[in-house]
């Protein structure tokens, strides 16, 4: 799709640019003072890199290296580096979470899916700053990594919905220099699994992560919906780390980009009307 560069009222250019990459849509957008064509060459860099992320992941292809392995036509040493790295995470994330986010528990072999979208937001956000543009956000669906400022003097802020009704934004936080992941059920259905059951039981409506590694942040909150609110203690070997969860009409929040204190619990009726970014 195109990209499309125009002015803010607060002075700086805004470039917007939507990319259908991995059964989604992935958007990327850039604000700096002066945005021109280097900035769509940088756009360009990173949409190829989550092509190319397609062609090591995707298990909807015959032809990617993960579907090797999960066929058994080659084993892990015959992997490239990137995909043994993703993995050595994905293993870091199954013990943390007990085995509550496990890629290995899934039909047909392992499927690091859960994994991989926040963090090729992260890398494609990455490669966007290395180019000298250090205010970018990467939007993979609901993955968001955020870098630099949304404004001059004003971080990132970014909007968490109802789970139930897509216009009412229930909470807002700014992100910076971090990831902030959503898990639920409420636009594909009943499709996540709890590996230890084997059962579609989630703990929660919906819930939110907040951190500096997006891989990590997708992954556990889609943990974090499985197993609900025992899951908080993960976050105790996580310093810095912060977490949304809607369970029932109630939301609990904890970590510094929610409240500073312990775990909070407030009623989704009592919400102020907030305004998505």
């Amino acid at each position: 799709m195109s990209t499309l560069i125009h002015q803010l009222g607060d002075g700086w250019d805004r470039a917007v640019h939507q990319e259908e990459v991995w059964g989604t849509v992935v958007t990327f957008d850039i604000r700096d003072e002066h945005l021109d064509d280097l900035a769509l060459e940088a756009i360009a860099e990173a949409v190829e890199y989550l092509h190319q992320v397609d062609r090591w992941f995707s298990t909807y292809r015959i032809d990617t290296p993960i579907n090797a392995l999960r066929m058994g036509f080659a084993d892990l040493s015959q992997m490239p580096a990137v995909i043994v790295d993703v993995l050595n995470r994905c293993e870091l994330v199954k013990a943390l979470t007990h085995g509550v986010f496990d890629p290995w528990a899934v039909d047909g072999g392992v499927d690091p899916s859960g994994f991989v979208k926040g963090w090729a937001a992260d890398v494609a956000a990455d490669k966007i700053v290395a180019r000298g543009f250090m205010n970018v956000a990467v939007n993979a669906a609901g993955d968001i990594t955020c870098r630099g400022e949304q404004s001059p003097g004003q971080p990132w802020v970014i909007g968490i919905r109802h789970p139930e009704d897509a216009q009412t934004i229930v909470a807002t936080t700014e992100v910076v220099e971090a990831a902030i992941a959503t898990s639920g059920e409420y636009e594909r259905g009943k499709h996540i699994v709890n590996p230890l059951t084997g059962k579609r039981d989630m703990a929660l409506r919906s819930a939110t992560v907040v951190g500096p590694d997006g891989g990590m942040a997708d992954a556990l909150a889609t943990a974090l919906l499985i197993a609900g609110l025992p899951g908080v203690e993960w976050f105790a070997q996580l310093p810095g780390w912060s977490g949304y969860l809607i369970e029932g009409d109630n939301a609990h929040f904890f970590g510094p980009a929610f409240d500073p204190g312990s775990i909070i619990e407030t009623s989704l009726d009592h919400e102020e009307e907030l305004a998505a970014c």
